[in-house]
């Protein structure tokens, strides 16, 4: 018998616009979902519910790339390749990490590339390093425990340049690995402080909290705690604080979910940007004796760095979790969609987020000052407003700060 309304058992649709569904496929191609995750997460983010060939006729109508098949030219991809390794000053990026990188700009087919261009760094061998011993995580899902921690590679003490430091903070979501936050901060030891970035989070995930967060010993997350404990009175009371705490401190070695997500920060991000800075101060180019200097270098900095961990922030909750068996955790799915779609990592998990209520905060905490903020941004529009990457940072460092200088006169 004809299909006389033309709707099949899927019920009728509502898609969403062209640019919003084409942004979530390629979303879904760099994170190299099969097609039966691409179609639980369109049911997630748009509660779309389809079949695999409705799911195919809808990339091809829109023209979606896949991770192999793409639109690059064979010279257009070994260009990308080697525009992407400039960032890579340090040259610790291998096949892995850069075409994850690549995959956030529909880009793959790199090993052979890198070993065309950059073979001798596949000749090292950085020895044994001492891992973190590490036992079991056991968690019911995303949101059940959320780890926190500060991190100071970048730091005034670490870099040794007269007392300007980049540290970070960053909170990673323990079921899936997901990374919820990562910032840079002008200090990650003041208490007040971790608590705004402790707002902030819960702000930019539409007022979510975690059942427990998990954090060191160091007396900056008192407050952080106890914010969490209020939220989740209010939001989750049926939860008993003592069978159920709202908060845990731990010593940094048993913080491990995001004690070592920081060396793979380092080995990825840390190390290039750390190479960069000391490049300014081991050339001379920087004097922390000069106070212009340290606002310039404030004005310029923490922006650099902070777009460069969120393109790390991307990389990481895109790259897929080496699938291991037994696992209580995800594994063999990227932490976006176990994040998103716990079931996906394990049949039993589910969402154990509550909405703790619209406790916003402002940023109270910035790097330099709003009128030199103007200043300095006066200067970069007289220079014509240049791209500013790590490999002309200091160049740009040292031209805004003699128009200042000029201006100021």
């Amino acid at each position: 018998m004809p299909n006389v309304e033309g709707t099949n058992q899927y019920g009728p649709k509502n898609y969403p616009e062209d640019g919003i569904l084409t942004a979530s496929f390629k979303q879904y191609t760099r994170e190299r979902l099969t097609a039966p995750q691409q179609l639980e997460r369109l049911k997630e983010e748009f509660n779309i519910v389809i079949g695999e060939t409705t799911l195919y006729k809808l990339r091809r109508r829109l023209n979606i790339p896949t991770m192999r098949n793409n639109a690059l030219a064979p010279e257009e991809k070994v260009q990308a390749v080697l525009n992407m390794k400039e960032h890579d000053v340090a040259g610790l990026w291998g096949v892995e990490q850069t075409r994850g990188r690549l995959a956030n700009e529909d880009t793959d087919e790199c090993r052979q590339i890198l070993h065309d261009h950059f073979d001798p760094e596949f000749e090292r061998f950085p020895g044994a390093q001492k891992e973190i011993t590490r036992a079991p995580l056991r968690t019911f899902g995303p949101w059940h425990k959320l780890n926190h921690d500060g991190h100071e590679k970048l730091g005034s003490q670490a870099l040794e340049m007269g007392g300007v430091g980049l540290p970070i903070y960053g909170s990673k979501d323990q079921f899936s690995n997901y990374i919820l936050g990562l910032v840079t901060m002008p200090n990650v030891r003041l208490e007040q402080a971790i608590a705004h970035y402790k707002l902030d989070l819960i702000e930019v995930h539409d007022y979510r909290i975690g059942l427990q967060d998990i954090t060191d010993k160091g007396s900056e997350t008192g407050e952080m705690c106890r914010i969490q404990e209020s939220l989740r009175l209010q939001a989750a009371p049926e939860y008993l604080l003592d069978k159920w705490p709202p908060a845990i401190q731990l010593p940094s070695t048993r913080n491990t979910p995001i004690e070592g997500f920081w060396r793979w920060k380092q080995n990825g991000e840390g190390h290039t940007l750390r190479h960069v800075l000391l490049a300014g101060r081991d050339s001379g180019c920087f004097n922390p004796n000069d106070e212009v200097q340290i606002e310039v270098f404030y004005w310029l900095w923490p922006p650099l760095v902070q777009e460069r961990l969120d393109l790390y922030h991307d990389y990481w909750n895109s790259h897929r979790i080496r699938k291991q068996k037994g696992k209580n955790g995800a594994s063999g799915v990227t932490p976006r969609q176990a994040f998103h779609i716990p079931t996906s990592a394990r049949p039993d998990a589910h969402d154990c987020s509550a909405l703790g209520g619209e406790e916003g905060c402002e940023r109270a905490f910035h790097f330099i000052s709003c009128e030199f903020q103007a200043e300095a941004d006066h200067a970069w529009i007289n220079l014509g407003s240049p791209e500013i990457t790590l490999a002309t940072a200091w160049d740009m460092f040292a031209a805004v700060l003699a128009l200042i200088r000029r201006l100021r006169m």
